[in-house]
């Protein structure tokens, strides 16, 4: 099996280092300073539990940007791990790799990622995904996995996508033996909507008062506002249809500050480096989402202008 990893940030790190422990070839799409450490000096990974692996360059391809010939239609597998505002660029990348039979996965923070595949793929080569490992960039070819999760896949409506197919069947191998913990999801708006509520709830009001995870738990003031904004995006899920019933916000909520309590989240990463956040496809489309079905969504609404004018004082200062 050929695996591309196309984004090569802090998650595709963790999946890079993963899969190099297989026997899978490797193609990672990226760009800049990240690009030519994975592809002069490797990548350093420190695990969960503290363990220092190094994969060597020759581990892999690096395709920085333009994809030379030689590798268009070899990929059975593209994951996008990419920031969201890239999703464009990384769909065009994924249907110059992939075989005419691949598939594209995207385990992006935020919704919407799986349709603009589907937009340049069609429906029968992409799964909807997510992932609940969390990592943090070091510097270029470094990175740190500092939690453990899972990687859950879905099949998107009218999709003949299932376990039973023996691209998924492999697909669900693979991640199994790389330690990436696999779970298949049947219902695609769930999975995702879980994800997005965990996701507004904590990833904005962490970046904007450059706190760890755990700070939104210690403090009452910040927890009350972070579970706010998830039971706006409850409601506008279960608006949209979708069954929510067995999601219970505030325990979730807990359980997930607890188990993350020394992490910078991905956002607080972001704006600490100055670069463009996910907030568009978080709380954006909870706000876009809600004004559609005619739900407030305030507090969604605030804290995407928040982010927003960070991103921009950033840019300007």
């Amino acid at each position: 099996m050929r695996v591309a990893i196309l984004g090569v940030g802090a998650i595709g790190s963790v999946f890079a280092a993963a899969f190099a422990k297989t026997d899978v070839d490797l193609i990672l799409y990226s760009r800049g300073s990240q690009s030519a450490a994975l592809a002069s000096t490797g990548l350093i990974l420190t695990t969960v539990d503290g363990d220092v692996e190094h994969h060597q360059p020759d581990r892999w391809v690096v395709s920085d940007l333009e994809i030379i010939e030689p590798l268009y239609s070899c990929a059975d597998v593209a994951f996008i791990c990419g920031k969201s505002n890239s999703t464009p660029a990384l769909a065009v990348a994924a249907e110059i790799l992939l075989r005419p039979n691949g598939i594209a996965i995207s385990v992006q923070n935020g919704m919407g990622h799986a349709e603009r595949l589907v937009a340049r793929l069609g429906k029968h080569r992409v799964l909807a995904g997510c992932t609940t490992h969390a990592a943090m960039r070091n510097g270029p070819g470094e990175a740190q996995w500092t939690g453990r999760g899972a990687v859950r896949l879905a099949s998107l409506d009218e999709s003949d996508l299932t376990p039973d197919d023996r691209r998924v069947d492999d697909l669900l191998n693979l991640l199994d033996i790389s330690g990436l913990n696999p779970e298949w999801e049947f219902d695609c708006a769930e999975m995702l909507w879980q994800k997005l509520l965990i996701n507004v709830a904590i990833n904005p009001l962490a970046a904007i008062c450059g706190v760890r995870n755990g700070e939104l738990l210690a403090r009452p003031d910040l927890h009350e506002q972070a579970l706010s904004a998830m039971l706006e995006a409850f409601q506008v899920a279960t608006a949209e249809g979708v069954d929510m019933s067995f999601f219970d916000c505030e325990p979730e909520l807990k359980r997930v500050l607890e188990a993350t309590a020394t992490n910078r989240c991905s956002m607080l990463q972001d704006v600490m480096a100055g670069r463009l956040t996910e907030i568009d496809s978080l709380c954006g489309e909870v706000v876009r989402r809600g004004e559609e079905l005619g739900i407030p969504t305030p507090l969604n609404q605030q804290l995407l202008t928040l982010v927003k004018g960070i991103e921009h004082s950033t840019k300007t200062g």
